[in-house]
């Protein structure tokens, strides 16, 4: 219910098209100590309830918590026969005070020594991966949360099979899946950034794609969801969704219908996308392209990030995804998800928003920026928004405002 808008100048959003999407982070706290980060991918043949969280790298407070009781057992996890790679990292620290804008909603969650706090579960926007979330990550840890990462089917680290229907609700699937095998019966708060604060919603009222019907969704049962973080929301899985918005009328629609056709046809195949990711991106083209995303602070685009694109991108099933991501159905929209489970988000699961000022992807100014300022004043609703000055990736952009 609240709307905070924080004190910086608005900058001119500049033109960002098909431009790789950025995910945010919190701000760290002074690095006194550093988590144990443990990695994990799943690989085929292997059950997906096998998991096992091997310590990576570690100072001494590191070694002192890697040993500590983990959930699951085997080394890897494996989502419907596909390899998933994600990341744990286990706190470190009480938690401390901070000015961040998220702490308060966070703070929210906080519980007794003798109880234990909701697990954070990051979910990465198009084209990106657990790398981006690393200031977060840091934050979340050092303030006592326990934090898992996972880099969704089809991009990051995770595998890039062809023979499967990218959507929303696949991702919201797989979301909850993770949630009940891995995480089990700990309450989760999910963070989503761009497409991933979609699947955070769908995935949070158990809107998957059916493919284990049977079985009642993870997350929606129980009120495991204690909250959801959205950055820079998303209108749906691409820009198709735009075809809805009610500033358009009929010939608008139609033209655009027919601009996504042509831009199907001639761009988004598999030939053009495979041709262009093997001979046309190169790590200086991506670093170009995120620094147009990071207005606030563009020397964040260090080398760690701009491989963290680049890798992925040159992997074999990278163009099948791709162009399954741009042209496939774009499933739900925030607005709609709202619409059907009124009284599920923004009423019993509180949603916080935060949003980059100067962004060309997923505008303030635009229906999805719009409809969360809208619900943020609407003192019947448990929705908080604030404004940051950043571009598309506020939380690594300008992870001390965010």
């Amino acid at each position: 219910m609240t709307l905070r808008r924080a004190p910086l100048v608005l900058a001119a959003a500049s033109a960002a098209v098909l431009s790789p999407d950025a995910a945010l982070s919190f701000a760290p706290a002074s690095r006194t100590t550093t988590p144990a980060v443990f990695r994990h991918a799943a690989v085929p043949g292997v059950a997906s309830s096998a998991f096992r969280l091997s310590a990576v790298a570690g100072t001494s407070a590191a070694d002192a918590v890697s040993s500590a009781p983990l959930t699951g057992g085997e080394d890897k996890w494996t989502w419907r026969g596909h390899e998933i790679y994600s990341e744990v990292t286990l706190p470190v620290g009480a938690s401390a005070s901070s000015s961040n804008p998220l702490a308060s909603f966070f703070g929210s969650f906080g519980a007794p020594a003798s109880e234990k706090k909701p697990i954070a579960l990051l979910l990465h926007g198009f084209g990106a991966s657990t790398t981006y979330w690393r200031a977060t990550v840091s934050a979340l840890s050092e303030n006592g949360y326990e934090v898992h990462a996972i880099d969704l089917l089809g991009q990051g680290r995770s595998a890039k099979p062809g023979d499967v229907y990218y959507s929303t609700k696949l991702w919201a699937a797989l979301v909850d899946d993770y949630a009940r095998e891995v995480i089990g019966d700990r309450d989760v708060v999910l963070m989503g950034n761009s497409l991933g604060s979609v699947v955070a919603l769908a995935a949070t009222v158990g809107e998957t794609d059916g493919s284990d019907a049977d079985a009642e969704g993870h997350l929606s049962s129980g009120g495991r969801v204690k909250g959801v973080c959205l950055f820079n929301c998303g209108i749906g899985m691409n820009s198709k969704n735009i075809i809805d918005d009610p500033r358009f009328d009929s010939f608008q629609r139609v033209l655009l219908k027919a601009t996504f056709a042509v831009f199907e046809t001639l761009l988004f195949n598999r030939f053009v996308l495979g041709y262009a990711l093997n001979n046309v991106v190169t790590p200086d083209l991506l670093r170009d392209a995120l620094t147009g995303l990071y207005k606030s602070d563009p020397s964040r685009v260090d080398d760690e990030l701009v491989m963290s694109f680049y890798g992925p991108a040159k992997d074999d099933g990278a163009p099948e995804a791709l162009r399954q991501i741009y042209t496939n159905d774009p499933g739900p929209t925030p607005m709609s998800l709202h619409e059907k489970y009124p009284s599920v988000l923004g009423v019993s699961t509180p949603i916080h928003a935060v949003w980059g000022d100067d962004d060309a992807v997923t505008s303030l100014e635009e229906v999805v920026g719009k409809f969360y300022g809208s619900l943020a004043e609407d003192p019947e609703r448990r929705v908080s928004l604030d404004v940051v000055s950043a571009g598309h990736i506020p939380f690594d952009d300008n992870p001390e405002d965010c």
